[in-house]
């Protein structure tokens, strides 16, 4: 008996049973690879974070060898010991994120976030990634600029999303020629600054933003008018 048929339907049609199955697809596999990355950080590891970012050389030995011994089983399984170690980041970064956020991200999405330490800038970027559907590639790249300080660009009124506080000033033990190359270095960082804000310059800003960018200008141009005063006062 012949078991083809004249479709009549289109995918369409079934959208709510893919995206069921879909669901299902990314939950198990993702629940899968989460209770993997939590066995492999107990037995190898001591369930803490720590070791396993600090490498401990016997603990890796131990991983290392089951990655080897059983390598053939556990390519059955869909693993290796780079997925093992992908399980592992997974896991880690899984326990530290906001419960509402976590069971929207994909596995992928979790191993990339697991890259960041600190835990409320992983949330925020975790809420970020869910709430504008970004991709691994879109969501490495808010990272790369999370860990630059270039990820602060929302609303600065709500709380979390200001940049960080300066670092305090040396006090003393700097040599003439790296601070000199530190301004060098400033001025050039500036440049860039003024190129990339050139892309926004033309959109609106909310009170408060224009007010603290205000601020900050004012502030700069005080530093360099001090600086340039003492070098003028310096001679040569």
């Amino acid at each position: 008996m012949s078991t083809d048929i004249q479709p009549v339907k289109t995918k369409q049609d079934y959208a709510d049973t893919l995206a069921e199955l879909g669901h299902l697809s990314r939950f198990l596999l993702l629940t899968f690879r989460l209770e993997v990355g939590g066995v492999m950080l107990r037995r190898d590891f001591g369930g803490s974070a720590r070791a396993f970012r600090d490498h401990n050389p016997d603990k890796v030995a131990s991983f290392n060898e089951f990655c080897t011994v059983c390598a053939d089983e556990l390519a059955a399984l869909g693993l290796s010991a780079t997925v093992l170690r992908q399980c592992i980041l997974a896991r880690i970064a899984w326990d530290g994120l906001p419960a509402g956020v976590r069971e929207s991200l994909k596995f992928n999405h979790v191993v990339s976030l697991a890259r960041v330490g600190e835990p409320t800038m992983r949330a925020r970027l975790a809420f970020d990634a869910t709430s504008r559907g970004w991709s691994v590639a879109q969501l490495d790249d808010a990272i790369r600029r999370a860990a630059d300080g270039r990820y602060y660009d929302t609303d600065p009124d709500i709380p979390g999303t200001q940049p960080p506080p300066a670092p305090p000033a040396p006090e003393r033990g700097y040599q003439p020629g790296r601070l000199v190359n530190q301004l060098v270095k400033a001025g050039a960082e500036l440049q860039a600054w003024r190129a990339a804000w050139a892309t926004v310059a033309g959109k609106k800003l909310r009170g408060p933003q224009r007010k603290r960018v205000i601020a900050a200008v004012a502030a700069l141009k005080a530093q360099v008018a001090e600086l340039e005063a003492e070098l003028t006062a310096g001679g040569g």
